[in-house]
């Protein structure tokens, strides 16, 4: 049994090693914002001497220090860096601007990281305090905010950064609040087990509303058989709301709908509702493909009209399901377009509603596909099918937008006599086929990579060349099963 001074000493050199490792990483996370803007500054010269007709270099210095800071050259510094770190470009594209932030307007609080006295998400909250602020009413509140930073954590500096910036801000609140609601959005983030989360960022006096309503809706849906949590039954009555089509209520008695204005789910169906409503579509061994739309129903707001039901909302994605699995001979899971792989149950209850089947037919062994090659630009609509259901997603290394929401890109351009195949064609993002447009991002696609020494085997493979001559290969993925 060790003494009591032997632990203390062992517990203060293992603290003295935490905080020595933590002060040794807030060093390289502020290293590497000064390279990044380093990179930044020399592609943001390279973008405006070309675009100026003249060469690298050849503008002078005060014409150079003159020109504002392109989004072209955030969004290029974004894709490189995303590719060198293995990161997300979205998480690459904040790092691009917070460190642009911390070396151009911020040497305090940058000079603060390097000394270990805070830490990236420190800064990093600085900054979005700071963002949006006249030069000198960041600069006062970077004086007052620094010494707290050094003091306590991120979540306490950030209720008190608020409170001083909304102090500070020479704008009014109002004002403020009109121009961040521009700013809505809606994000996805996929989950384990067939989950994901769905963030909404969007007024606080509407998401507030949002919440109350939902919480209210649940406790009243509460009874002694109600074997839901009210965790549950707040998720499943959003869910309701947002996919199914309203009726109006039949005027029952005490239903806050009862004018026939009324809403949908009050949290009537299940736990676990759904798919319905969504496009179904997958790939089987031998190449069925089956799409289609599906219904089913919803309730009014008041929770008291069990029998008024609506159409579920139609929701169009892809789930592509081994053919095994979709005649319940085994459970392989099947894939769900833009997320990953969902249960065999999930994806038979999609396909049960699907009232069509397109067949593609597909090489056995390299699940190249037969029989729907052209040789004219426009995509024929079963190649398109074929290749969004090859892609999955944008095929730039690392980005993860669905095939859905993408362009077919001629990898050599239909000018240049490229031809309008599955070997020639690749779903890019709109920013990205505008990044190879613009000749900033350049992409090969071997038509028969199998018969070239070396390369990758797998049909489609396509080689992306960033700016700086860096080379990275993106593979199709596999049928999921």
């Amino acid at each position: 049994m060790r003494t009591t001074a032997g632990y203390r000493a062992e517990c203060e050199r293992i603290d003295a090693r935490i905080l020595f490792l933590a002060a040794e990483k807030a060093r390289i996370d502020a290293d590497l914002a000064t390279a990044t803007e380093e990179l930044h500054k020399l592609l943001e010269d390279e973008f405006f001497d070309y675009q100026s007709g003249g060469q690298p270099g050849e503008q002078p210095p005060e014409q150079r220090a003159r020109r504002r800071r392109t989004n072209l050259a955030d969004t290029t510094t974004a894709t490189e860096l995303a590719c060198l770190l293995r990161i997300p470009e979205r998480t690459a594209h904040r790092f691009v601007q917070h460190s642009a932030v911390l070396v151009n307007h911020h040497p305090r609080t940058l000079a603060a990281l390097r000394a270990g006295t805070i830490s990236w998400a420190h800064a990093t909250t600085l900054v979005h305090e700071y963002t949006g602020l006249p030069d000198a009413t960041a600069a006062l509140l970077e004086d007052q905010l620094l010494p707290l930073a050094a003091e306590t954590t991120t979540s306490r500096l950030a209720v008190k950064a608020r409170t001083l910036r909304t102090r500070l801000h020479p704008d009014t609140l109002h004002q403020r609040a009109a121009t961040a609601t521009s700013r809505r959005r809606v994000d996805l983030e996929p989950d384990h087990d067939a989950m994901a989360w769905l963030h909404v960022h969007l007024p606080a006096a509407d998401a507030t509303a949002i919440d109350a309503r939902l919480t209210t809706t649940a406790r009243s849906l509460q009874t002694p058989t109600e074997p839901r949590t009210l965790t549950q039954l707040r998720t499943d009555i959003l869910t309701d709301l947002l996919l199914t089509d309203p009726l109006p209520c039949p005027g029952c008695t005490g239903c806050p709908d009862s004018s026939g204005a009324g809403t949908t789910g009050s949290g009537t169906t299940g736990s676990g509702t759904t798919g319905s409503g969504t496009r179904v579509s997958g790939t089987t061994g031998t190449g069925t493909t089956v799409s289609g739309t599906a219904s089913a129903g919803g309730t009014c707001g008041g929770g008291c009209c069990a029998g008024a039901s609506g159409p579920r909302v139609g929701a169009h994605v892809n789930v592509t399901v081994p053919v095994l699995t979709l005649l319940g001979v085994d459970d392989a899971p099947a894939d769900l377009e833009g997320y990953g792989p969902i249960p065999a149950d999930i994806a038979r209850r999609l396909a049960a509603h699907a009232p069509s089947f397109t067949r593609i037919l597909t090489h056995p062994e390299t699940g190249a596909v037969l029989s729907v090659g052209r040789s004219s630009y426009a995509v024929p609509a079963d190649l398109k099918r074929w290749l969004r259901v090859r892609d999955q997603t944008c095929r730039h290394p690392g980005c993860s937008i669905p095939a859905s929401r993408c362009d077919l890109d001629h990898t050599v351009p239909w000018s240049h006599q490229g031809r309008t195949d599955a070997t020639n064609l690749a779903s890019l993002c709109r920013k990205h086929h505008m990044l190879k447009t613009q000749g900033i991002w350049h992409y090969t696609q071997n038509p028969d990579a199998s018969e070239t020494p070396g390369s990758y085997s797998t049909p489609g493979a396509l080689t992306a060349t960033s700016p700086t001559g860096r080379t990275y290969i993106t593979e199709p993925d596999p049928p999921p099963f």
